[in-house]
Order: C-alpha cells, then sequence, then structure tokens
C-alpha cells in the first residue's frame, strides 16, 4: 500500500463524487494500490475493505470516530475505536490469498461458489426482498451444484444448502460483514450496527478534501499562489500562511 499525493487524493475525489459507493471504493484501492481496477473491483467484499482499511490507516491514522443514534430513543452517540478493532483476525495480512472457489458437500448436494464481489452486492440491492437479494447473490456466485450425478440449479437448492453456502462465505471472507457492538449511555439499549469501511473512508476523504480545496481558495486569494504551489507546501505550512491571513479552517 502506497500513500497518495495529495494531488491524486483530490482527482480521486473529483472523480469519484458522482460515482457510486462501489466505484468509489475501487477507484480510492486503484489510487492507494496501483493495481488495475478490473482485479480490484473482482475482489470479494471483506478483502477489499480490509485493503481499504490499511489505506486509512495510511491517510488519517488508526483511530476512528463516529457518531450513532440510538433506534430506541434517538440519543446520539460519540463512538471511538481503532482500525484493528474493525479489522478481522484472518485479514490481518495483506498477502492473504483471495479464494478463486468455495466448495461443500450437504446430504446428497455438492456446490462449489466463489465470493461475493461489489457488482453482487450491487445487483442483490436492487431487491426488494431480503430473501430475493440472498437468492440473488447466490445464482451470482454459484459455480456448479448436483444433487447425486445431476446438475441443478441455484433455484433448486434446498434452503439448508444456501443457508450453508451463506456461513461458508461468512468464514471464508470474515471482513465482509462487520457489526459494531453499541451502547447507548442514556437508555442502556444495546445493539448492532453495520460498518462498512469504504463509506466511512469515503466520508473522511470527502470532508478532508473540501477543507483542503478552502485553504487552497483562501491562499490564492491572499497571495494570489496557484494551486499546484499551494498543495505543495507542507500542511504545517499552509496553516501558519492561513493564521496570517486571519482565516480559521475548521479541521
Amino acid at each position: 500500500m502506497r500513500i497518495p499525493t495529495v494531488s491524486e487524493l483530490l482527482d480521486a475525489w473529483e472523480r469519484g463524487t458522482p460515482r457510486s459507493a462501489a466505484e468509489r471504493a475501487t477507484l480510492l484501492l486503484t489510487v492507494g494500490c496501483g493495481e488495475p481496477p478490473q482485479e480490484l473491483a473482482r475482489l470479494p467484499i471483506g478483502f477489499r475493505d480490509s485493503r481499504l482499511l490499511s489505506l486509512r490507516d495510511q491517510l488519517f491514522g488508526s483511530r476512528m470516530d463516529c457518531r450513532a443514534d440510538c433506534p430506541k430513543c434517538c440519543e446520539r452517540l460519540e463512538v471511538a475505536f481503532d482500525s484493528n478493532d474493525v479489522r478481522a483476525s484472518a485479514m490481518a495480512d495483506e498477502a492473504t490469498q483471495v479464494p478463486s472457489e468455495l466448495a461443500l458437500e450437504l446430504e446428497d448436494f455438492r456446490v462449489r461458489f466463489r465470493l461475493p464481489d461489489a457488482d453482487d452486492l450491487a445487483a442483490a440491492a436492487d431487491c426488494a426482498e431480503v430473501n430475493a437479494a440472498r437468492q440473488r447473490l447466490l445464482d451470482r456466485c454459484l459455480l456448479q451444484a448436483t444433487r447425486g450425478n445431476r446438475e441443478i440449479e441455484a433455484t433448486s437448492l434446498p434452503g439448508a444448502v444456501a443457508d450453508a453456502v451463506a456461513a461458508r462465505m461468512g468464514e471464508a471472507d470474515p471482513q465482509a460483514d462487520v457489526q459494531l457492538d453499541l451502547v447507548c449511555p442514556a437508555c442502556s439499549h444495546r445493539w448492532h450496527a453495520s460498518f462498512d469501511a469504504g463509506a466511512f473512508l469515503w466520508a473522511e476523504l470527502d470532508a478532508w478534501a473540501r477543507r483542503t480545496l478552502r485553504e487552497v481558495h483562501v491562499l490564492a486569494a491572499a497571495y494570489g499562489w496557484c494551486e499546484s504551489d499551494i498543495l505543495a507546501l507542507s500542511p504545517a505550512r499552509r496553516r501558519l500562511y492561513l493564521e496570517m491571513t486571519g482565516e480559521s479552517i475548521g479541521t
């Protein structure tokens, strides 16, 4: 994982703003990893998110601060944690190989399948019902299913087999579904909230980009400098020049 330059990050932010969440994640990884976007887009969700966490550590550090609303009393919570708290132990090593396919046998059923990627989740998100979304994921990720000597379709798999496939996917890609265990300080209600590494990183990048461009605007207006010259300054020098202009840029 390399640290992108300020200009590269601003360019990624500009290109990613009108795109979908999945496209933004791939774009950020392309900047951080330097790998072809076609390959990164095919990464299973958890493997992708693990790399996004590593990129986030490089850009903003390991501490994470976020907010959540209690679903029972609507109290606003300030939540702080470390990136390692939401990193699956199986994903700690970035060299972990992505399995090309998985397999299981249950009763007289044999199933070969792959892990879902961003395109699969996007396709499932179009479904109006949870069961329909699960079925679409299974349809897309199924490589082969047989019962005895006969090949069958995904829709012909019994519920127990489909559940076993989903469980095996979760075991092979634990980073794909990270849940935060939250407790409301006002009413003591406990609940689990999903953590989306891509959405979290993009929100931070968006805030950073807007703040940085605000700094460019102020310094360009005050000194007549061009954007590239201002971005070439270290953050500490930019802050000093901003203080001399009398402007205050929020963090």
